[in-house]
């Protein structure tokens, strides 16, 4: 027979949730995430995979370096771009066409046509960008 886990209260689920939300927004793994703040990882992810809510919260957690690494290119090619004669420009450009598929987010979190904005940034969510060619 299974053993069961330790029972967590509302209180200390939220506590545990809110000590997690930093280390997976600076990039770590759940399970690391979870190691840091001494929760099994197999409760985590049975949290998680019981609460769409929750779901979408980590998941956003998780793509929020990805997000403020994105907004921060865009700005300094922005930069690049005010200025006539900085080679940079065109190597901004090559650069961000490479790494286009490893900058997106894990997943999308957003609802169709939903604007997100980051360091002043609208990124729009619509139909067109999940249809096949």
């Amino acid at each position: 027979m299974a053993q069961q886990g330790k029972a967590y209260t509302i209180e200390q689920k939220k506590m545990i949730l809110e000590s997690m939300q930093p280390f997976l927004e600076l990039g770590f793994s759940r399970s690391k995430a979870c190691k840091l703040v001494g929760l099994d990882e197999t409760t985590f992810s049975k949290w998680v995979s019981g609460d769409i809510g929750l779901s979408m919260k980590v998941n956003s957690w998780e793509n929020m370096t990805t997000a403020l690494a994105v907004a921060n290119i865009q700005m300094a090619i922005r930069k690049e771009a005010a200025s006539e004669d900085d080679v940079r420009k065109e190597n901004s450009w090559k650069w961000a066409e490479r790494k286009e598929d490893s900058l997106k987010p894990k997943q999308d979190v957003t609802s169709n046509n939903e604007t997100v904005q980051v360091n002043g940034f609208n990124f729009v969510k619509n139909d067109t960008d999940n249809q096949a060619d």
